[in-house]
């Protein structure tokens, strides 16, 4: 099967997103399938992909500044050298199918060449736009921006041939805004590979952390959405209920909100119990999960939580606000505690874990054998055959809405 893979957010840029164009088009080309992935191109100082598996199968398409996200870049497949490579490596290429990432620029100009190829065309709805999109584009009233998301994302998904989530909570989402074509669930899953080798005590090491220092872990984009604030909160009244121990919250990552979170931290008064990290070589990311005593996550409004079954896979327990698709990670408690958005609730889990050996234990153990389910190859097979169906509908003269 040749599949394009199209998104407007791609590497250097790092997200979840990208983590899961990665982990599927690594786990097509295991099976023996063809890939590309359809790109904005970045500035030439700004190439720092560190993916190499994927970087040469990436077709990279002009792009410019754009003044509100500016990690992120605006493609420009009007323009004539984009037209070129347009022709040349996606429409002559005939792919069997298009799966797109995202419904800006490149994810609409890709129904036209769907249409020009006479492939299907399937969209994964990774973000609930409506939750969060007054915290990137401040200038439009809050009810005007929520009802532009809801309207956008219907136009956009009803042009599919087949629309995947990667969550039952996303999926109920598209249900509500009476979207037309199918909606199927299938989760990203994680490379487990990956998380064979780790070693917590060595990232301790290499970043002066003692070893009985307690460690609560962020790991994410320093977005708005994911909440980090709520876990200063918690870490105050941790603090106060344990005083004989000593805590520390990392929060590992980049975002567009970092420079407010900061600010958080210095008002709430925890500025100097946060241990700032930015994007790690891939066994620094692995050994600072297992590093974590606690992975805590507060986001409300995840898709998948990818990040929660990685902390899982070198078994780190997780407390997190039970929402989206964190809840439907998890299923009740597994490999951690799920609380609704209650500082005072999310602390008493973290108490619970912390002060009963026992429970703490047995939740590890849960947490590691846990995250085997979530295997990445499993989930392609599942998305492949979807895939296949699809094909076959629109040979069989089955068609989507956008047709």
């Amino acid at each position: 099967m040749k599949i394009a893979i199209v998104t407007d957010t791609y590497r250097p840029r790092v997200n979840g997103v990208v983590a899961s164009i990665d982990t599927f088009a690594h786990e097509y080309r295991k099976l023996g399938h063809e890939v590309k992935i359809i790109a904005p191109a970045f500035p030439v100082d700004q190439k720092d992909f560190k993916d190499g598996d994927n970087e040469k199968y990436v077709i990279r398409i002009p792009s410019h500044y754009l003044f509100f996200d500016p990690e992120d870049r605006l493609p420009a497949p009007w323009e004539a050298a984009a037209k070129k490579i347009i022709n040349e490596e996606i429409i002559n290429h005939k792919f069997d199918i298009i799966h797109t990432q995202t419904p800006f620029t490149l994810g609409i100009e890709a129904v036209k060449w769907a249409k020009k190829m006479d492939c299907p065309i399937v969209h994964t709805y990774h973000t609930m736009f409506e939750s969060y999109v007054t915290h990137y584009i401040k200038f439009l009233p809050r009810s005007f921006a929520v009802w532009f998301s809801k309207t956008f994302s219907k136009w956009y998904c009803d042009k599919m041939n087949l629309n995947i989530t990667p969550s039952s909570q996303m999926k109920e989402l598209l249900v509500s805004y009476r979207v037309k074509p199918p909606v199927e669930v299938n989760p990203t899953g994680i490379k487990i590979e990956k998380f064979k080798v780790f070693n917590g005590d060595d990232f301790r090491k290499k970043n002066n952390i003692p070893l009985d220092t307690v460690l609560f872990l962020f790991m994410g984009r320093i977005g708005h959405e994911k909440n980090i604030p709520f876990l200063f909160d918690v870490l105050k009244k941790v603090k106060v209920r344990m005083p004989d121990r000593q805590f520390k919250l990392m929060v590992a990552g980049k975002g567009p909100a970092e420079e407010a979170v900061r600010a958080a931290a210095k008002e709430k008064g925890v500025e100097n119990d946060i241990l700032w990290f930015g994007y790690f070589e891939p066994q620094d990311w692995v050994n600072c999960y297992a590093a974590a005593n606690l992975f805590t996550f507060a986001s409300i409004t995840e898709t998948q939580g990818l990040v929660v079954t990685e902390a899982m896979a070198v078994g780190t327990p997780v407390v997190a606000v039970g929402e989206m698709g964190v809840a439907e990670v998890m299923q009740g408690d597994k490999g951690g505690i799920l609380v609704d958005l209650n500082v005072d609730h999310f602390t008493d889990a973290v108490i619970k874990m912390l002060s009963n050996a026992e429970f703490y234990a047995m939740k590890k153990k849960e947490a590691f054998e846990y995250a085997k389910e979530w295997s990445a190859e499993s989930m392609a097979k599942k998305l492949l055959a979807k895939f296949e169906k699809t094909i076959e509908d629109k040979k069989a003269g089955v068609k989507g809405n956008g047709e």
